[in-house]
């Protein structure tokens, strides 16, 4: 079947980027991460005060190896000199970044960036974080301080509890962001805002002039906090969560409309998120607060605020602890999509997919903040979809993972240099190889697919396959995958398990090979552009040839640079191939009769690959596209089902 093609030097080197889009990109890093010398946080005493900590990457370069001893040198000399030539043309960079940062807030700064380091990690990037925190200060403390610094440097007034003031906190670092925010309590009135915002951006601008000014745009109350259900002394202030929201919403888009500066949209986040219909915060009306003891809480699922919880009183004599409420401050829940949004606008890298998700917290709500982040940066920066790309909204994964017989479902949502790990009942976890392997705004299941280019390709070692080894007389397997066509080389393998060097083959889907097998010859004939659905009960070649032959061929020609879902199918009698939810029927080619079963390749068997297989003693067959989703069943799904599934392939705009 898959016979080896000739290997293609430039396709399998590893990639480089640069600003530039050059298609040069570092291998290796490595990271490690180093607390600062001290803590830069100004906090209240009751509350842990920040370390600063610094992520530093160091970058590992790539050369051709040196040749082994009594080889032709030439070939490694050249390749050598190519890549250094390269390489100062286009001005080397690795993809991570480094932002340094200097945050002058409050508590909800704070709140913002708890997972913010975390996040970058996570992504590959440094993070240099000096928090000034004072709680609950506003725009007006920030700038009276630096004014009663200038008076008097020794003045106590104008210095933080590090014993800094803010001019020597701007001038500390080569800051590429600055932000401010005003005080949560005064956010809705813009008349508190000014003239202190432009004062201490006058200050920023003359003691950091690299930097850029970013505006922390905070968040309504919880509905239900005393704000909006007690009666108060305030005047004009909001009453509802919604007004706030409103009002808060209008004066962050006035200051940063007068200041030029870009919103860090925290609060449009969070409402966004709240009053989701189905992720949003819903107040337990059946809790009775009047007789409730210690330690009973109303339930709080998916709240982004701290809400409800039992503490000790500052002021108690007997230790005894109140039910008491902090509608203000975030939660995790909260801190995390307020870390999300900064992420993206520091790092200016979406953060849909960062693997990094808080301890405790659900998968699917992670993603769903991680989604409601980027929805809300998209819509700050003005940003619109690009057209002739994917839907508006992304399919819906539950239709794929609630079919019965899923093994494993993959939906590319991860950043590049991170293991795609699946849905279903294990995660099984995709590696990169020849990586890292890029993601592109264009996906399926979410704003992402994975773009794998020629020379690339994901693996689960065979020791990890797990139920991905599907074999035996009555196997049965359904592989779909939702693919765009980007390389016309023949031979490509998108996803299976299949290993040809070793006769450990079993099944794989397969698109462009040169021929197909007409089964009531079993000869091959010229076919070209199709996909094949390959299946093995004996592992090795098909007897009586040097290649395995038996596989199915489709009648349709995949397009390129157009979403497809195409399917490979063992029914354990016939291999089928779909394309777009039909069965693509081509006499005496699709379906392919095949009632052997799946080869059963035991602990040294195949891995189960994405993009490549193992042919003529090296790895081959490569795939060049991207993929937005790749499903595995261990049964042949109905055609309905298929037809259900070829329902969520995005459409041209």
């Amino acid at each position: 079947m898959a016979e080896p093609a000739p290997l293609d030097f430039m396709a399998i080197l590893p990639r480089f980027r640069v600003p530039t889009m050059s298609p040069l990109y570092p291998l290796a890093k490595v990271a490690r991460t180093v607390p600062c010398a001290e803590s830069r946080s100004e906090a209240p005493e009751s509350s842990k005060d920040p370390t600063c900590r610094r992520s530093s990457v160091g970058l590992s370069s790539f050369l051709p190896q040196r040749p082994r001893a009594g080889t032709a040198r030439t070939p490694f000399l050249f390749a050598t000199l190519t890549f250094v030539l390269l390489a100062q043309a286009c001005g080397l960079a690795a993809e991570p970044k480094t932002v340094r940062i200097l945050t002058i807030g409050n508590s909800f700064s704070r709140n913002a960036t708890n997972h913010l380091d975390d996040l970058a990690k996570a992504g590959g990037h440094t993070l240099i974080h000096t928090p000034i925190v004072v709680g609950g200060a506003s725009l007006e403390l920030h700038s009276e301080k630096a004014i009663a610094h200038a008076k008097d440097p020794k003045d106590k007034a104008g210095l933080y509890t590090n014993g800094r003031s803010l001019v020597q906190q701007l001038k500390a670092e080569k800051w590429d962001y600055v932000t401010i925010q005003q005080a949560s309590i005064k956010s809705h009135d813009f008349a508190t805002y000014q003239p202190h915002a432009s004062r201490l951006w006058e200050i920023i601008q003359k003691n950091a002039p690299s930097a850029k000014l970013l505006v922390h745009q905070t968040w309504a109350y919880r509905k239900d906090d005393p704000r909006f259900t007690k009666p108060n002394n305030e005047v004009n202030g909001p009453t509802t969560q919604a007004e706030m929201y409103r009002r808060l919403s209008a004066a962050y888009a006035t200051l940063t409309k007068e200041l030029g500066a870009r919103r860090l949209p925290v609060g449009d986040a969070m409402y966004q998120a709240d009053t989701d219909a189905k992720w949003g915060y819903q107040t337990d009306t059946s809790f009775d607060f009047k007789t409730a003891k210690y330690p009973a809480l109303p339930n709080q699922k998916h709240s982004l605020h701290a809400g409800w919880s039992w503490k000790v009183p500052k002021t108690s004599k007997d230790g005894k602890k109140v039910l008491g409420m902090d509608g203000h401050h975030a939660g995790i829940a909260g801190e995390y999509l307020g870390a999300c949004v900064w992420y993206e606008v520091l790092f200016d890298e979406s953060a849909v997919g960062n693997s990094y998700i808080p301890k405790g917290m659900e998968v699917d709500y992670a993603r769903f903040l991680q989604e409601t982040a980027h929805r809300a940066v998209v819509k700050a920066a003005g940003k619109a979809p690009k057209s002739g790309t994917s839907k508006a909204t992304p399919a819906s994964a539950d239709t794929v993972l609630k079919m019965k017989g899923l093994v494993a479902f993959w939906d590319f949502q991860e950043a590049a240099g991170q293991p795609r790990v699946a849905k279903g009942s294990e995660p099984y976890s995709l590696q990169e190889m020849k990586g890292p392997i890029q993601r592109t705004d264009d996906g399926v299941f979410g704003p992402w697919s994975v773009d794998i280019k020629r020379g690339q390709w994901l693996m689960i070692p065979r020791a990890q396959v797990g139920a991905l080894d599907i074999h035996g007389k009555d196997a049965k397997v359904t592989v779909v995958a939702w693919v765009k066509r980007q390389a016309k080389d023949s031979w490509q393998a998108i996803a299976g398990v299949w290993d040809e060097t070793r006769k450990k083959r079993q099944y794989c889907l397969f698109l462009n090979a040169p021929r197909g097998t007409k089964a009531d010859e079993m000869k091959r004939y010229p076919l070209a552009n199709r996909i094949h659905g390959h299946v093995s009960a004996i592992g090795g070649p098909t007897p009586g040839d040097d290649f395995c032959i038996t596989y199915s061929s489709g009648a349709t020609e995949i397009p390129m640079k157009k979403w497809v879902c195409l399917v490979m199918q063992y029914t354990g009698k016939e291999s089928r191939v779909y394309v777009n939810g039909k069965l693509d029927v081509l006499e005496q080619y699709n379906p392919f009769p095949y009632p052997d079963g799946l080869y059963d390749g035991g602990k040294e068997g195949a891995d189960f690959t994405v993009g490549a297989v193992h042919r003529g003693g090296t790895w081959g067959n490569f795939f060049g596209g991207q993929l937005g989703g790749l499903a595995v069943y261990d049964r042949a799904l109905t055609d309905a089902e298929l037809k259900r599934l070829a329902g969520l392939t995005p459409q041209p705009q």
